[in-house]
């Protein structure tokens, strides 16, 4: 009577380098990932910045000294720049309100008829341009607002911003 052999346990070689590949290529998907992920979060950190650089920019315009048409440029820091333009819009872009409304509470009078007045309010409008990166890649922001400025208080200051040289935001 002939012996069989004990059969053998174990893995074979080609299993082996089929759990290796396998690992290899699951490995290398989840590297991408996480550098998309990271590379994802430097970038909205940048634009958060520009953001809030912004922001601070907007937020001093028209305050303590009247607005005035024109281009302004400059640096908030090594790595971000801006360029800030100004322009006045004309009365007559802006929508009139109404030009009959009916009296308040009688709908059966007769429309109370306005006439426009010159307008004592003068209406800027702010656009701001934030770039920031290398030569190669550059990156850049732009934010847009309305300013509201009372129309006396532009024309007084302007005599005295003109013997100073003009000023820059």
């Amino acid at each position: 009577m002939s012996r069989m052999p004990p059969h053998q346990q174990g893995f074979t070689l080609i299993e082996l380098v089929a759990a290796f590949v396998i690992f290899a290529i699951g490995f290398g998907v989840l590297l991408q990932i996480l550098t998309t992920c990271l590379h994802t979060t430097a970038q909205a950190a940048d634009y958060t910045r520009a953001a809030l650089w912004a922001q601070s920019l907007m937020d001093v315009q028209g305050v303590g000294e009247p607005l005035k048409d024109g281009d302004y440029s400059g640096a908030f820091d090594d790595k971000y720049r801006w360029h800030l333009q100004v322009a006045r819009i004309p009365p007559q872009d802006i929508a009139p309100v109404a030009s009959a409304v009916p009296a308040a509470g009688n709908a059966g009078a007769a429309p109370v008829s306005m006439t426009p007045a010159a307008p004592s309010i003068d209406l800027y409008k702010l656009r701001l341009d934030v770039t920031w990166g290398s030569i190669y890649l550059q990156h850049d922001a732009r934010f847009e607002t309305l300013r509201a400025q009372n129309a006396d208080v532009a024309n007084a200051a302007q005599p005295s911003a003109q013997a100073r040289g003009g000023a820059q935001p």
